[in-house]
């Protein structure tokens, strides 16, 4: 399969969590293919045609005067649950004589959506790429679905009547399947290995740790909140939590970006009663810094919400808006926000660098049409003034 990862894999690759050895290694003996492919190369014969063929892609075994005989050279292989395993993972296309690389696309699809499940019509929308869709086609995916399951490479989930209904609309379809599509952790380790082995960027959660704060940001930008997380507590564990809260600290007064200033938050955070001691006081820097100290504080119990200002909530509360826009996610808020106060005044009022920005996004997509139509009036009225 390797040979297909570099025509398939120009995108940046999203950091993976890597399971640890032992767990891969139980996971590959749960794997009731492995006991199959045991058996076919000891010589027993089973009742499914593609067992055996699967043993010789593999190299496990090869045709000598009609009949399968053991490939001495590999056979460590077969007593190595996870070499093994990985070995019948790559040769499933050879196997089953799929088309060339449709294992490896459907691999790096699911492989680029990291923890969210991928509705199977969708995927087969992704692997037709815009064209007609071809019944082989889908017959081919549909067969190496099924033995990426059979292998243990694939979990299936099935979607919710409201995750239902969002599939048909976007794929246009009354009746869609229903199935939603994830990796296992032994699958995102063997494609994450077959990746390096390419030559493709392929970064695993932990390898930045060394790196700083400013270095890390960047790549978190594009990734998913539980990447997000798991990558600034690697982040935290590679420091004292001395070091950690200082050099935390130290970025969140210089961040120029509020999902900068969020993810030094987060940061804080990881480094326990320091953290609340060191945001207590970058609070009293007062200002954007200060405002969004004085938020995270708050939302953690650690101060007393009687002595935050009327200013740090609204500009505290426009920056982490601001933060969550730019990971994306601001959007999707907009239906569930506390209707006890005005979205519109707060960003109006505020004074945030982004509050024009964020009035845009909320005329255009607030549910409630006297809401948006609010925020436009109000982002007419900045840009009018010359107060944007």
């Amino acid at each position: 399969m390797s040979e297909t990862w570099e025509q398939d894999a120009g995108a940046k690759m999203p950091p993976v969590h890597l399971r640890p050895e032992a767990e891969l290694r139980k996971a590959a003996e749960r794997s009731p293919l492995l006991g199959e492919v045991r058996g076919s190369v000891a010589g027993s014969a089973g009742n499914d045609p593609l067992i055996p063929r699967w043993a010789e892609a593999s190299g496990l075994v090869r045709v000598v005067d009609g009949k399968h005989v053991p490939v001495e050279e590999n056979a460590t292989l077969v007593d190595d649950p996870l070499r093994l395993w990985e070995r019948l993972y790559s040769t499933i296309g050879e196997a089953e004589r799929l088309p060339f690389g449709l294992v490896a696309s459907i691999s790096l699809t699911l492989y680029r959506s990291g923890p969210v499940a991928v509705p199977v019509e969708l995927l087969f929308e992704a692997l037709e790429l815009g064209q007609a869709p071809d019944e082989s086609t889908r017959y081919a995916t549909s067969v190496a679905l099924d033995l990426l399951e059979r292998l243990g490479a694939l979990e299936k989930g099935t979607a919710d009547p409201a995750g239902l209904a969002l599939i048909a609309e976007i794929a246009g379809k009354p009746d869609p399947s229903p199935f939603l599509l994830s990796l296992t952790p032994i699958a995102v380790w063997a494609i994450n290995r077959e990746l390096r082995e390419a030559g493709i960027d392929a970064p695993v959660i932990g390898d930045a740790a060394g790196a700083s704060l400013g270095e890390l940001s960047p790549r978190l930008v594009d990734s998913a909140p539980e990447i997000i997380d798991a990558e600034l507590k690697a982040w935290a564990r590679h420091r004292s939590p001395s070091d950690a809260a200082a050099e935390a600290s130290e970025f969140l007064r210089a961040a120029r970006l509020p999902e900068e200033r969020l993810f030094a938050l987060i940061a804080l955070g990881e480094t326990g009663e320091l953290g609340l001691e060191t945001a207590t006081g970058v609070r009293a820097d007062g200002g954007l810094v200060g405002a969004a100290a004085a938020m995270w504080l708050s939302e953690r119990g650690a101060v007393d919400r009687e002595t935050i200002t009327r200013d740090e909530v609204v500009l505290g509360m426009t920056d982490h808006y601001a933060a969550m826009h730019a990971l994306g996610a601001f959007v999707h808020q907009l239906a569930d926000m506390d209707d006890r106060f005005d979205i519109v005044d707060l960003l109006t009022s505020s004074g945030h660098p982004d509050r024009l920005e964020l009035l845009n996004v909320v005329g255009a997509n607030h549910p409630d049409p006297k809401t948006a139509k609010k925020a436009r009036t109000a982002s007419y009225k900045l840009r009018s003034s010359g107060g944007a």
